[in-house]
């Protein structure tokens, strides 16, 4: 009986082994899963052996992309721009991420980050003196239209270990822009507004900025091309209207875009009431009507996955809901 029972402890003893090999090789294969290797677009391999826990973004739309994609406790640092509620659309996300990180190689040496992120645009030095006091630096693509804003978020959250989230990112903004695409191809041409958009320092659009996608997208027809066809000017440059282009472009709707850079800059309120004031702009349907759209300009400028949100918005402003 005793030599059964001690059988049948050395059995029990057997199993109980095996289920802990089983268990360290599943968290092995775990942490073997979380190392990964990414290519930025400068060419650079950058191999990690987990996700990154302190990550610095440089750029404000880049610091909106990973906000998306991460948890908050993961950044160490932000540009001071994505706090600035006029000019960011994830101004309110990042309220629990305080810490705003300087460009100085040593301010951000100091965050101990992980990872630092910066867009193509930036200066080679900027990029060179940060790698020189070995500080890990993925370059990604920083979106210019509405149509690469994808491969903006594919690349941060592939940097960042979260190819995922980054997925489910672009599948929400995408059904959001196709929700209001889908409200427009039923309207009548006939039925579609046209828009202009005003800076603090005047008129302006075209087909090279991200707010005539928007535009398009929303349904609202940029009419700043119609002022500028008859202007000897460079296809593709973008320059300010004067006021007797805008009399000639007459927008059903003028949107104004307002950043007020904490009060250097007039409001958008201040700039609305001088554009219906004006004299020069009384024969235009929009200051006829009082048609005008005050927004902050992070909705124009918008290079994240917010600009679905500006999309909407635009679109029920002109159109309703």
């Amino acid at each position: 009986m005793r030599r059964l029972f001690f059988l049948i402890l050395a059995l029990l003893a057997v199993v109980y082994c095996s289920g802990c090999a089983g268990t360290v090789d599943k968290q092995n294969d775990a942490a073997k899963k979380q190392s990964y290797v990414v290519q930025d677009v400068r060419g650079k391999k950058l191999s990690f052996e987990s996700k990154p826990q302190k990550i610095i973004s440089l750029y404000v739309y880049g610091d909106e992309v990973l906000l998306g994609l991460v948890d908050h406790k993961r950044i160490a640092g932000l540009s001071k721009w994505v706090h600035d509620e006029d000019l960011a659309m994830g101004a309110k996300e990042a309220k629990d991420v305080p810490q705003i990180a300087e460009s100085n190689p040593e301010a951000i040496l100091a965050l101990k980050p992980d990872l630092v992120l910066l867009p193509d645009s930036s200066k080679p030095e900027q990029i060179s003196s940060l790698e020189d006091v070995e500080i890990k630096v993925f370059v990604y693509p920083a979106a210019s239209r509405l149509s690469n804003i994808p491969k903006t978020i594919k690349a941060i959250g592939g940097a960042v270990g979260e190819p995922e989230q980054a997925e489910k990112l672009i599948a929400e903004m995408q059904k959001k822009i196709s929700a209001v695409e889908a409200k427009v191809k039923k309207m009548q041409h006939e039925d579609r507004k046209k828009g202009l958009l005003f800076l603090r320092f005047g008129a302006i659009g075209g087909k090279g900025i991200i707010f005539n996608d928007i535009m398009t997208a929303a349904g609202v027809e940029d009419c700043y091309e119609a002022a500028r066809h008859t202007i000897a000017d460079k296809p593709g440059t973008s320059r300010i209207l004067s006021k007797e282009e805008v009399v000639q472009a007459n927008p059903d709707y003028i949107i104004i875009g307002t950043w007020s850079q904490g009060g250097a800059y007039k409001s958008g309120n201040a700039q609305l009431e001088e554009l219906y004031s004006d004299p020069a702009l009384a024969t235009v349907t929009a200051v006829k009507k009082k048609q005008a759209i005050v927004i902050p300009q992070g909705y124009v400028n918008c290079l994240s996955q917010h600009v679905a949100d500006s999309v909407e918005l635009l679109h029920e402003a002109v159109y309703g809901k």
